[in-house]
């Protein structure tokens, strides 16, 4: 999927958008996996995942963290953090 420049956004990205971004899903993503944010929001962003085709449909929580983090390894690629797209873990 991060290969896929067919589905690229049509329009770029300020780069301190991506960084909140990239800030926001690391922190979403720590609070999730810790336990701390609550069943309803953590599901809520399960699904919006799940409607994009980034996670199952049978998902866990070892899913919905690496979900996140694959979304934030592309942002990050984005920005030019990386040479190549990161391959998804998952």
């Amino acid at each position: 999927m991060a290969n896929d420049l067919a589905n690229a956004a049509p329009n770029p990205l300020q780069r301190r958008d991506a960084e909140v971004l990239i800030g926001i899903l690391a922190v979403l993503d720590g609070v999730i996996w810790g336990g701390s944010l609550d069943e309803w929001t953590t599901s809520k962003v399960a699904e919006r995942l799940v409607q994009k085709g980034l996670l199952t449909a049978d998902h866990n929580r070892n899913d919905v963290h690496q979900a996140l983090d694959d979304l934030n390894q592309r942002l990050r690629y984005a920005v030019g953090d990386y040479d190549s797209p990161p391959p998804s873990i998952a």
